[in-house]
């Protein structure tokens, strides 16, 4: 930034020079955090509206904590861990900083093992990580998937449905009226983000980095 110093008694010229080297530049600003959210229906928010989702939810609740983020949706009503693999990139483009996974339910409740869906998990977290993209991890109860995130150094968040369950079942004021996949609804994600926005804190640290 140049500073006109016309006029200015000679003893102030170099004070005013001083001056322009505290100014923030444009390249000093920090630029918004780019996250993508991958997964299945209880990503991308069946039969919900778009600002009810809980990228939606996310990225408004990390806004109102002063993070210049930006969440993408990219659920996929019905997807299973292959078929995410196989649009993976499509869904993730180039300029991302980071992605939350959450995916495997549907392998689970049509009888995929558990080291099927691990090992699918693997390959996605890992690509992703090549990439240079950090990485949070989103788990379901009773399957385990923390060591997938520590081999790949991603972050890793237990079981997306926590808060929303009662020995294992949603809770009716967490799902929405009617839906025999028990779908969550608008309550259900708040509860989901609530829970999660420290972790993805973080993640957003680590971007930055």
């Amino acid at each position: 930034m140049a500073v006109n110093t016309r006029g200015l008694p000679p003893r102030w010229i170099p004070a005013a020079f001083a001056l322009t080297m505290l100014l923030p530049t444009g390249s000093a600003v920090a630029e918004s955090v780019q996250i993508v959210a991958i997964g299945d229906s209880n990503t991308y928010g069946y039969e919900l509206p778009r600002d009810r989702t809980y990228p939606a939810q996310l990225e408004a609740a990390l806004r109102a904590r002063g993070h210049d983020v930006s969440i993408v949706n990219a659920g996929q009503n019905g997807d299973m861990t292959a078929e995410t693999m196989a649009r993976l990139n499509d869904a993730i483009p180039e300029g991302t900083d980071a992605a939350i996974v959450f995916l495997g339910r549907n392998d689970w409740r049509k009888g995929v093992p558990a080291v099927t869906i691990a090992r699918n998990l693997d390959v996605i977290v890992a690509h992703l990580r090549e990439r240079g993209l950090e990485v949070l991890l989103v788990g379901f109860d009773p399957n385990d998937f923390s060591e997938v995130a520590e081999r790949n150094g991603a972050l890793y968040y237990p079981d997306f449905f926590a808060g929303t369950t009662t020995l294992g079942r949603k809770r009716g004021r967490y799902v929405i009226d009617g839906d025999l996949g028990r779908h969550l609804n608008t309550d259900g994600y708040a509860v989901v983000v609530g829970r999660m926005l420290p972790l993805v804190e973080t993640l957003i640290g680590m971007s930055g980095d």
